[in-house]
């Protein structure tokens, strides 16, 4: 079914979230198709046509964006949200910070410089967790605009390292979201 000129905004920034979200959280399309009693093809399609194609139910997209952390409007649901997050996708994770209006955040470079991780805290409740490649600081900040005067960047010594990364790969988010939280001060 094609969308309808109206929705064609709204449904195109949907596709760009569902999009991100499902690569920055390695989920699988088929994963996401089954937990929603839809197709892969048809979430793909989606996607892909940046919301133009549309062959599930609004209700389905929406569930789906819901378990992947973001509701209809680009709000952030509560909790702890990790995200990997390649080069290509730098540009959409800074727009849902800043439609999100982080209260602050803290970029990690690790000492080694192999990588970075962003902790961005949107509220008391939402906190996001992003592995990076090494070298994005610069670039995440000037597309953040004005709200990058709310980032601190912090070049780690390697006990840093080995503590952002044991975060990283605990399995308890709530202890994660309270370690960082501790962390961020």
């Amino acid at each position: 079914m094609k969308v309808s000129a109206i929705d064609s905004d709204n449904t195109a920034k949907l596709a760009a979230w569902m999009g991100y979200l499902r690569l920055a959280r390695k989920m699988t399309l088929q994963r996401l198709a089954q937990q929603h009693g839809t197709q892969r093809s048809n979430l793909s399609a989606f996607v892909t046509s940046g919301g133009k194609i549309r062959n599930v139910s609004l209700d389905k997209i929406l569930g789906v964006l819901f378990d992947l952390g973001v509701l209809e409007n680009g709000l952030m649901t509560p909790g702890l949200h990790r995200w990997q997050v390649s080069v290509e996708m730098v540009p959409e994770m800074c727009g849902l910070l800043a439609m999100n209006g982080f209260e602050r955040a803290i970029i990690f470079e690790l000492g080694s410089g192999y990588g970075a991780f962003v902790v961005a805290q949107v509220a008391s409740n939402i906190l996001i967790f992003a592995s990076l490649p090494a070298g994005l600081s610069s670039e995440l900040q000037n597309m953040l605009g004005s709200l990058a005067e709310r980032v601190q960047v912090v070049t780690l010594d390697r006990a840093g390292d080995s503590q952002i990364q044991t975060l990283w790969m605990t399995q308890d988010d709530k202890a994660v979201q309270s370690s960082l939280v501790t962390l961020m001060g």
